[in-house]
């Protein structure tokens, strides 16, 4: 398994466990690509979204990570949706 697997998998399930409650549906899919964000961060040790693209281990190509990437980022929606229910301090602070 590549380091890039690992850490993606690690990210989100502490993600996914650190939810309160059981996630389903979109709220697993924003962890999901929340995570793989983060673990495209810490991997290419860049925040720019082409570098992020290139350490997310998944089947897309990189200009299809970075496009979703980029509409993940400016809906406003989710990131209210993961800021209201999610329990941050409990995992990260």
């Amino acid at each position: 398994m590549s380091d890039n697997l690992r850490r993606y998998r690690a990210i989100r399930d502490a993600l996914i466990q650190g939810y309160p409650g059981q996630p389903t549906g979109t709220i697993v899919r924003h962890l999901t690509t929340l995570a793989a964000l983060i673990s495209g961060i810490v991997g290419g040790k860049s925040t720019q979204l082409p570098h992020i693209a290139t350490k997310v281990p998944d089947s897309q190509k990189p200009e299809s990570r970075v496009k979703r990437f980029a509409r993940w980022l400016d809906n406003e929606r989710i990131l209210e949706e993961l800021g209201s229910e999610y329990e941050w301090n409990r995992k990260l602070g």
